[in-house]
C-alpha cells in the first residue's frame, strides 16, 4: 500500500548489490542455513560479504592474523598463575 509523500523502507545495501547479486546472496544465506543451522544469519551475511568482495590475498592474510595473534580476551594458561 502506498502512502503519498512516504517512501518504503529499504534494506541497506552497502556493498551495491544489484537486484541479481542481492538475489544470489539470499540463496546463498538459504543454503548456509541449511547446512549450518545455529549460526545467526548477522555472522552468515558478514562470511557472505568479507568471501564477495574480498581477495584471496586479503582473505589469507586474515587467517594468519587470526592463528598468531593472541586473541584479546582469551584466558591466560594455568601455569602463569602459579
Amino acid at each position: 500500500m502506498e502512502v503519498p509523500g512516504f517512501e518504503r523502507k529499504k534494506h541497506d545495501n552497502p556493498f551495491g548489490y544489484n537486484d541479481d547479486q542481492l538475489a544470489e546472496k539470499q540463496l546463498a544465506l538459504k543454503t548456509m542455513k541449511e547446512l549450518w543451522p545455529d549460526v545467526p544469519t548477522y555472522y552468515a551475511e558478514l562470511v557472505y560479504d568479507l568471501t564477495k568482495n574480498s581477495t584471496q590475498e586479503e582473505i589469507d592474510k586474515i587467517k594468519e592474523k587470526i592463528e598468531t595473534t593472541p586473541f584479546k580476551y582469551a584466558k591466560k594458561e594455568i601455569n602463569e598463575k602459579n
